[in-house]
This record gives structure tokens, C-alpha cells and sequence, in this order.
């Protein structure tokens, strides 16, 4: 604990953007979908800050040799479009705020320079948040079931937007996870925020998570050589749903996850995800059972209408309909009513709003975060970025995740945390230009960076 204390402290000497995104990324989360103004606030800040954004992607864009070269390029090429749609759809007489609510998607990537800058400065950043979160989870969970959870407090009405409610539940603990197991070289001392996190992970019912967990965790095992602990850990947690499942475990159901939490219902969510008959076989009553294919089927019905509306024209194939296009009413009149943007699907996002020019750019500029976040793995040893990239890709590929500003300025701020550490050493290093990754020396060039990481986990 006094290291924790120590780092707090180092957190209340440091520069005032360390201090503000420390403060949104701890706290943030308890104004639910309403952290997104916050978010959006931090970025209008950001733009008045040469040395944090302009500057270091004058670098990237003009220095080849700069880890993040291509993908600032990229990044270039998606806000262009984004701009160029925001008009084409202004053109075409859409609401300028649902254009510009759209655009949002094309603006969070910026966010990876603000984190990389905070990341090369303070390279044991991430694993402080990642303890922070754990301690946090532990506190807040009962705290939010016991009390926090019948108080209905909500920004609704006074913010635009819908469902913005306040102290939300705790949602999954996947990320958390993810970042003990990539930082913490004993787990014995998280036992209990590992319990708690694993049963929000289940007690959130999102198939989405758990695939994105399980695909990150398969990751986790194979590039870090324990696959045995992977599987031994998979092992555990059936067993603990099949006992479960057999005494017919029932908890209080969380709100909007779609009735009583058991561990019955837990298997039928996963099979309502190939047809609701299976998911009635398993053990999941009738209604609940059409619950879960519901949201399948709710996707597959918005995707179809969207495709057969896309491909009326060839116009409309390759650069989409236009930022603020009333994508909802493809769906219908309920999704239409609540004003819903998101198709949950990112691909389907793109398509529909900027066509296969959209998609192409989107899909080049995170295989190129991919392949950065491979160096950083290559280079540091730490492994969380590429799992943590994996699983939000995952979420939104089935959800609405990196195409909302209460979730996509978070994404891209800890990806730029997770790059920030390769740049920690460039700062001291005469051989390395300022900017420049260490895997731009050669080997027998490259310096240790044994030393850094070790100080990055002592800290």
C-alpha cells in the first residue's frame, strides 16, 4: 500500500493533463454516459496543446522511422472523410447535431497522442490504474447494490442525450482482469477484487465480453507461453456455472440484462445467440429464452435493411448515406423513438454512414494499431495493449463501443498509455531523435529496456 501512496503522490506533483486524465479515467465512469461531454471537454483542451497533439503528429506524419507513422497518416485520411461526409450529409439537409454526434467517431483516435504523451512520461501508469480499478470494483459494487442502485439520479433533461443516468452499476470486470494478469507478476494479493470482478464479468450477461475475454485471455496464454493457466482458469469457471446451473443459483436481476440472474439463464444467454429453442433447451424459460435470440435477431434485421439501403445506388455503396442519415429507422419504431445511431456493429457503422470507402479506412487504420501495439509487445514485453485493442474490437463489433465518445475517448487514451512506455527511454537516449521508437535501433544498438519496466512495476 505505500507504494500506492507513493504514486498518489506522484500523481498530485505531476502536470495538470497527468492529474486530469488520471481524475476522468478513475472517476469518470460514475456519470455513466454523461462522461462523454467530459470527454469531448478534455478534447476541445487538447486542441490548444501544440506540444501534446500538433506537434507530435507533425513527427509521426514526416518521420518514417516513427512508430507511429502510417497509422497518423491513416488517421489524416479517416478525419478528411469524416468532414468530407459531415458536409456531403449537411448537403442532403440532415440535423448538424447528429452530424457532428456521427463525426465524434472519425475524432477519438486524437486521443492516442494525449495518451502516449502521459504514457512515455509515467510508464507504471497503466498498472496503478489497473490496481485502482480492482480496489475500485471491490468498494463500489456493494456500495452501488446496496444503495447507490435505488436512488434513480439522472442527467436526462438536462444534458442532451438519453438513459444518462448517474452512478451506474459496475458494469463487466474484463479489462481489469485483463490488466492484473498482464501486470501483476503474483495474484495472490488481488484474490478478492478477482472474485468480484469475475462475477460482475457473469452477472453483466454481455456475450460480447465474454467472447472478447475469452479471445483476449486465449491471446494472453499463448504469446506469454500459459496456455495451462488459460485453460485451467476456463476450467473453473464452468465448473463453478455447472454447480451452479445443477442447485439452480438465483440472484436479483440487474437492470436491463434481461431477468433474474442465474446460472441456468447465464448458459441460455450464451446458446439464445444461435436460436431460442436452444436456448429454451438449456434451461432458460420461454420468454426469456426469446429475450436472448431477440437482440441477435434485433441486429440481423438492422444489418439486412441497411445493406439492401446502401446498395440501391453505386453512389451510395462508396461513400454511404452521409453523416446524420436517420440510420434508426431501419430498424424500427422503437430503436427509431430512442434515437439510436449505432447499428452495433462498427463495420456496419461504417458502411452506412461513409461505404466501402469508410470501411476500408477504418478497417487499414486499427490493423495498423495492431501491428504498433505488436512492437510495443516486441519491444517492452508487456502484452496488455494488444488483449486490451483485441477485446474493444471485439465489443464493437457487436456493440456500440468505440463510436460513442462516453466509451471511444477512454479506448484510445489507455491504447496511447499502453505505446507510451516504448517512448519513455527516447527522451534520455542520445542514439534515438526525439519521437522515436527504440525498434528503430538496431539490436545490438537498442537499450535495455529491463530497467524501465521493472521501475514501471515498482512504482
Amino acid at each position: 500500500m505505500t507504494r500506492d501512496v507513493s504514486m498518489f503522490k506522484k500523481i498530485r506533483t505531476a502536470d495538470n493533463w497527468t492529474k486530469l486524465i488520471a481524475f476522468f479515467l478513475c472517476f469518470g465512469g460514475l456519470l455513466g454516459k454523461a462522461s462523454g461531454y467530459i470527454g469531448l471537454l478534455l478534447g476541445g483542451l487538447l486542441l490548444f496543446c501544440p506540444r501534446i497533439l500538433w506537434d507530435r503528429w507533425y513527427i509521426a506524419l514526416t518521420r518514417r522511422t516513427d512508430l507511429l507513422n502510417a497509422w497518423s497518416w491513416l488517421l489524416l485520411a479517416s478525419l478528411l472523410l469524416g468532414f468530407a461526409e459531415l458536409g456531403y450529409g449537411l448537403m442532403l439537409g440532415y440535423p448538424l447535431l447528429t452530424a457532428l454526434e456521427i463525426l465524434v467517431f472519425n475524432l477519438c483516435p486524437v486521443y492516442v497522442f494525449l495518451g502516449v504523451w502521459i504514457g512515455a512520461r509515467h510508464p507504471g501508469f497503466l498498472r496503478q490504474f489497473t490496481r485502482f480499478s480492482a480496489i475500485y470494483a471491490l468498494i463500489y459494487t456493494p456500495i452501488y447494490f446496496l444503495f447507490l442502485s435505488k436512488l434513480n439520479m439522472s442527467l436526462t433533461g438536462l444534458v442532451p442525450g438519453n438513459d444518462l443516468d448517474v452512478f451506474g452499476n459496475p458494469g463487466s470486470g474484463s479489462i481489469t482482469i485483463l490488466g492484473l494478469l498482464c501486470y501483476e507478476a503474483s495474484l495472490t494479493a488481488f484474490w478478492l477484487p478477482l472474485l468480484v470482478l469475475t462475477c460482475l464479468t457473469i452477472a453483466n450477461q454481455e456475450r460480447s465480453d465474454w467472447v472478447g475475454l475469452i479471445l483476449a485471455l486465449g491471446m494472453w496464454g499463448f504469446l506469454t507461453k500459459r496456455l495451462g493457466r488459460v485453460v485451467g482458469i476456463t476450467a473453473i469457471i464452468a465448473a463453478i456455472l455447472g454447480v451452479a446451473a445443477l442447485v439452480d443459483l438465483k440472484l436479483p436481476a440487474i437492470a436491463g440484462r434481461g431477468g433474474e440472474l442465474s446460472a441456468r439463464g447465464t448458459i441460455s444467454r450464451m446458446a439464445g445467440a444461435i436460436s431460442p429453442e436452444l436456448a429454451q433447451d438449456v434451461g432458460g424459460d420461454r420468454a426469456n429464452a426469446h429475450f436472448y435470440y431477440g437482440t441477435v435477431y434485433w441486429r440481423k434485421h438492422w444489418w439486412a435493411n441497411i445493406r439492401s439501403e446502401v446498395s440501391k445506388t453505386w453512389k451510395t455503396q462508396i461513400i454511404g448515406l452521409g453523416y446524420g442519415y436517420p440510420l434508426a429507422r431501419l430498424a424500427d419504431s422503437g430503436t427509431q423513438k430512442e434515437g439510436t445511431r449505432s447499428p452495433h456493429n462498427i463495420l456496419y457503422f461504417c458502411y452506412a454512414y461513409s461505404g466501402f470507402v469508410g470501411v476500408a479506412i477504418f478497417v487499414v487504420l486499427e490493423l495498423c494499431m495492431f501491428h504498433i501495439l505488436w512492437r510495443v509487445f516486441r519491444t517492452t514485453g508487456q502484452v496488455f495493449g494488444l488483449l486490451f485493442f483485441t477485446y474493444q474490437i471485439v465489443q464493437a463489433l457487436f456493440g456500440n463501443s468505440i463510436e460513442t465518445p462516453q466509451a471511444g475517448v477512454v479506448v484510445y487514451i489507455l491504447v496511447g498509455l499502453a505505446i507510451g512506455p516504448v517512448f519513455h527511454q527516447t527522451y534520455n537516449d542520445p542514439e534515438l531523435e526525439d519521437g522515436e521508437p527504440l525498434d528503430a535501433l538496431p539490436l545490438s544498438m537498442r537499450p535495455d529496456l529491463t530497467e524501465v519496466m521493472e521501475h514501471a512495476r515498482r512504482v
